[in-house]
């Protein structure tokens, strides 16, 4: 971010203890695309190129049996033909491994997983790629990260042209379709904690911040490449199909200036919890009388970064041990501005900061609305006006009070804050981190109007 969370609307103290987590996504049933290919998949026709008793191995080889069982049943129903499987294996690579087709030397795959169409092949770096992922993110990101390549395989032998960005996103859909029928049909346990830390996982693997969506190479920025996962997991494949150039958007923000590229985006931690505040005190003095029919925004009584040590009291009440809230009863929201905070920024970058912030003033906004939703459904609006707030950053469409501009990455900042940095109880509570994604996703989209009403 170029300097130029969460709790529920309730009558009681809202507090939320931010602490490295998974949430539990349990999104509502989407339409589902043909027929359902349930259980285990029958592994024993899969062979590959490389140690099948290695453990992330092992995963990848279940991924392949269901993955071409999956596309044999609905390729035909999607594009009318039959689905031909990939023939020309399966390369497991390591450095000792000699080189895969569609390339000179095992190096080549080091760091990377992919589908070759001119041998019909797929790849992948089984030393430091897939366990790294693994240890970081859990088995679940395995098989996706094998389901994206077989998008690619079915772009093939459907025949689609786009641009490369488009292609990797739709490739991100197809995946996401595929997770919710190994999910649903059993095929992997995957529960809602596992689902969180795969999408955290594509995050990791999205373009540099500031890469250009016409650019040969380009795969996405991590809110992108999120959302489009999350689009074939809700709406199944006939949504995938049907992605073009620039449908969806593709939100791929240039670096404003020089100094902007050589921060890498990231302002000082200090101007961010100094600033931000009171620029999004300053949104919702504009957004507001448009939510509340003309009414003008009352500002809070209370913007107060605390010591974990001397923490403030919230309606009588303690709020030791949490890291960020906004109180009700008193009217202010509050921040451990020692240990929490600079924490978050340390690991989630100055947007996670900002965008955490922001769905605090989102809470009290609903609570100025008079809101009467559950704490899951509050939780989730606020998530969406903190998207509505970064919308109007992005915008920039507050030029005579606001000189806050987004820069490349902070977009995937405030995912990564949400889906990552969450507290013990805050699933049950609060939600799961995918559906806060997709509710912040739905306020940057289409504004704060959008999230009055929003269910998730």
């Amino acid at each position: 971010m170029k300097v130029r969370v969460w709790a529920t609307a309730t009558a009681s103290t809202v507090v939320v203890l931010l602490l490295p987590s998974c949430g539990a996504p349990e999104p509502g049933a989407p339409p589902r695309d043909g027929k359902k290919d349930g259980g285990p998949p029958d592994t024993s026709k899969v062979v590959i190129e490389g140690d099948a008793s290695a453990p992330v191995n092992k995963i990848a080889i279940e991924a392949i049996a269901d993955l071409e069982r999956y596309w044999g049943t609905q390729f035909p129903d999607l594009y009318g033909k039959d689905y031909e499987p990939i023939s020309g294996g399966f390369y497991a690579v390591t450095e000792d491994s000699p080189a895969p087709p569609c390339t000179t030397a095992p190096e080549e795959v080091a760091g990377n997983a992919f589908y070759c169409s001119t041998k019909d092949v797929v790849a992948w770096d089984a030393q430091m790629l897939l366990p790294e992922l693994q240890e970081k993110y859990g088995d679940f990101v395995i098989p996706v990260v094998m389901a994206h390549e077989w998008g690619h395989a079915v772009q093939t032998r459907s025949n689609f042209t786009a641009r490369t960005v488009t292609k990797e996103l739709q490739a991100d859909c197809f995946a996401g379709a595929w997770a919710r029928h190994a999910q649903d049909d059993g095929v992997f346990d995957v529960n809602a904690a596992d689902l969180d830390s795969a999408l955290a996982g594509v995050l990791d693997l999205r373009d540099t911040p500031g890469t250009s969506k016409i650019d040969p190479s380009a795969h996405g920025s991590g809110f992108d490449r999120v959302g489009a996962f999350q689009d074939g997991y809700d709406n199944g494949l006939s949504r995938c199909k049907d992605y073009r150039d620039d449908e969806p958007m593709v939100l791929a923000l240039p670096f404003s200036d020089i100094q902007d590229a050589v921060r890498e985006g990231n302002a000082p931690y200090d101007s961010i919890v100094n600033g931000v505040p009171y620029d999004i005190e300053d949104y919702f003095t504009q957004v507001y009388p448009e939510l509340a029919n003309g009414r003008s925004w009352p500002p809070l009584r209370g913007i107060e970064p605390f010591d974990p040590g001397n923490p403030p009291v919230c309606g009588g009440a303690s709020t030791e041990g949490y890291v960020l809230f906004y109180c009700v009863p008193d009217d202010y929201v509050a921040w451990d501005n020692v240990v929490g905070m600079p924490r978050i920024y340390r690991q989630g970058g100055d947007y996670a900061v900002a965008a955490l912030l922001a769905t605090q003033w989102g809470l009290a906004a609903l609570t100025r609305l008079g809101d009467e939703s559950d704490e899951k459904t509050s939780t989730l609006r606020g998530d969406c006006l903190a998207g509505g707030y970064t919308a109007s950053v992005i915008l920039y469409n507050r030029p005579q009070t606001s000189t806050f501009h987004i820069s490349p990455g902070d977009l995937d900042e405030a995912i990564k804050a949400l889906l990552v940095f969450r507290g013990e109880g805050d699933v049950e509570r609060q939600g799961a981190g995918w559906a806060r994604v997709k509710a912040f996703r739905e306020g940057v989209i289409n504004g704060a109007q959008a999230c009055l009403d929003y269910e998730g």
